[in-house]
């Protein structure tokens, strides 16, 4: 894996912070010699850390005496992630009593969960809620939601499906927890999760993972933007906490096993022994003993942001379709841009059922496809466009 970019004293200083912040430790003045806090809020807002880097920042005397203007972006951006967090937590809740009446059952996912278990309330930014639920219910719970006022921003045309309602609300129901596209085989191991989850005590029709099913499945969600467009150094902070909170109850051999059969065990292994490095001492990374290809995974964290790139994405995907090690060749790219210009009828299966089942469509389906992202996604294409290029 190639670095995503160089290192500077704002990586420093931030891997600092977040480790000060989720140890609870008062930062060290003499650490943060010379921290350009514009720099470093400019990176945490990238990986959307803002808010947990705030916090171990406003102990500070440096923060204290800091420029006014740079003081009040930093406390705006704690100041929002809270507020945004207090109002999903409470439209969640109520949104989990509505489901409940319905009869739908559902899970909340991912971050809802996990930002429970970091030590202050707030120190962990969602952008929005995950929840997994009954897809036979998929009708009722849109109407659900139309009648809470949300509009339906995508609807039944991948694995989830986004609703969104002012000022900040975003969910995404999911009715299945990965889709074919990422992994055939982790869509099959999963179909059937329902069977494993175990009851909330206060509410019928509300589930949650075991332990030990939480864990693997956040490493499993993780990889997957990690080996696609990639996820940034808050994926390591979760990591992290997990580790520090549930990590020595878990079972051992079940989770083992099952990294393993996912094929992400040497994943898992070696994004938490570099989050045990980086946040469980008061050093900055120049002082921490890593490997070169701790170094090398860091950096990929680094410069990704919290939802990955296009170029990440386009020199994974060329990466999988070539199959070996080798440098990227004329043939692999070509490849690349026929799957992106005439995706076949597998591609379709999850995103656009109606062309699975209906094959003949695929022409104008292509034409379509083609004016719709020309005409929505210009700015994105060129994006690819230039790293396809460059690979």
């Amino acid at each position: 894996m190639k670095p995503m970019s160089e290192w500077n004293p704002n990586h420093d200083h931030l891997i600092y912070l977040i480790s000060c912040a989720l140890r609870q430790d008062k930062a060290e003045e003499a650490m943060l010699k010379g921290i350009d806090l514009n720099g470093v809020y400019q990176l945490a807002r990238k990986h959307s850390v803002t808010a947990m880097v705030c916090m171990a920042l406003e102990k500070t005397q440096l923060f204290a005496k800091a420029n006014e203007a740079i003081r009040k972006q930093w406390l705006d951006a704690k100041n929002q992630a809270l507020w945004k967090s207090v109002l999903m937590d409470n439209e969640r809740e109520a949104l989990s009593d509505a489901m409940e009446q319905a009869k739908i059952w559902h899970m909340p996912l991912k971050g809802s969960i996990l930002k429970d278990q970091y030590p202050q309330f707030g120190m962990r930014e969602m952008a929005d809620n995950d929840i997994l639920f009954d897809h036979t219910k998929r009708e009722e719970l849109k109407a659900l939601f139309l009648e809470r006022g949300y509009s339906a921003e995508v609807y039944n045309k991948s694995n989830h499906d986004v609703y969104k309602k002012l000022p900040v609300y975003h969910f995404e129901m999911h009715v299945c927890l990965f889709s074919k596209s990422v992994s055939a085989q982790w869509s099959e191991k999963y179909e059937t999760i329902k069977e494993r989850l175990l009851p909330d005590q206060n509410r019928q029709y509300r589930f949650h993972f075991s332990k030990e099913d939480y864990f693997i499945y956040l490493i499993a969600h993780a990889y997957k933007h990690f080996s696609h467009s990639g996820t940034g150094i808050r994926t390591l902070a979760d990591f992290y906490v997990m580790l520090h909170t549930i990590g020595s109850s878990l079972d051992g051999d079940y989770v083992h096993n099952e990294l393993k059969e996912l094929g992400i065990l040497d994943y898992a292994k070696d994004s938490c022994n570099l989050a045990e490095k980086l946040f469980g001492c008061d050093e900055l990374i120049s002082d921490i003993d890593l490997s070169p290809k701790e170094r090398c995974m860091l950096m990929s964290y680094l410069g990704n942001g919290t939802y990955g790139t296009i170029e990440n994405r386009v020199r994974n995907t060329l990466a999988s379709l070539q199959g070996n090690t080798a440098a990227i060749t004329w043939t692999t790219k070509c490849k690349y841009l026929m799957i992106r210009l005439f995706p076949g009828r597998k591609l379709c299966e999850d995103s656009y059922p109606v062309i699975y089942r209906h094959p003949a469509l695929l022409p104008a389906f292509w034409v379509w496809r083609w004016i719709k992202r020309l005409a929505v996604n210009g700015k994105g294409i060129r994006k690819e466009l230039s790293a396809w290029k460059s690979m």
